[in-house]
């Protein structure tokens, strides 16, 4: 019995062996701001991974804050990135009264083991998107649209 424990280790061990280390994972993440004919500014947060990957992301930040004014729509979800496809994973848009600040952060974290879990897990990347809107700005700055990049542990 235990000759046979010891080969279903040894089984075990040489499985994961062979399957090799947890291939890191490149993730880019960006957001593009736009602006409609009402004025009407539209933030949407791009993700991509050069790998097939499962993420999990959370909203935080305090989006447009002006004097008197707040506005945000922070979410959470999870998505399943295919390895060099981008995809819009959230959108927000709200009227600018500037001058003001702009405070969008998105965390990428592992998804949960399950949909209803409400345990904490492992971030992967943080990807902050902050700037002062003046008074007289007129079209966005490119600036959010810049890709951020980090190598991550694979989230699958």
């Amino acid at each position: 019995m235990i000759s046979f424990l010891r080969g279903g280790v040894a089984l075990l061990a040489l499985a994961g062996a062979a399957a090799g280390p947890a291939r890191a994972t490149e993730l880019c993440g960006w957001l593009i701001e736009t602006v409609e004919a009402d004025g009407l500014h539209q933030f949407d947060l791009w993700l991509q991974a050069d790998a097939d990957t499962d993420v999990f992301y959370r909203m935080t930040g305090d989006g447009w804050r002006s004097e008197g004014v707040r506005a945000y729509s922070p979410g959470s979800g999870t998505y399943s990135l295919h390895a060099h496809k981008a995809a819009k994973v959230w959108g927000f848009g709200t009227s600018l009264n500037p001058p003001g600040e702009l405070d969008i952060v998105a965390e990428i974290h592992a998804p949960p083991a399950s949909v209803f879990s409400e345990d904490e897990t492992p971030l992967l990347a943080t990807f902050a998107f902050r700037r002062h809107v003046p008074e007289d700005e007129g079209p966005p700055p490119k600036a959010f649209g810049a890709r951020q990049c980090v190598t991550a542990a694979a989230g699958r």
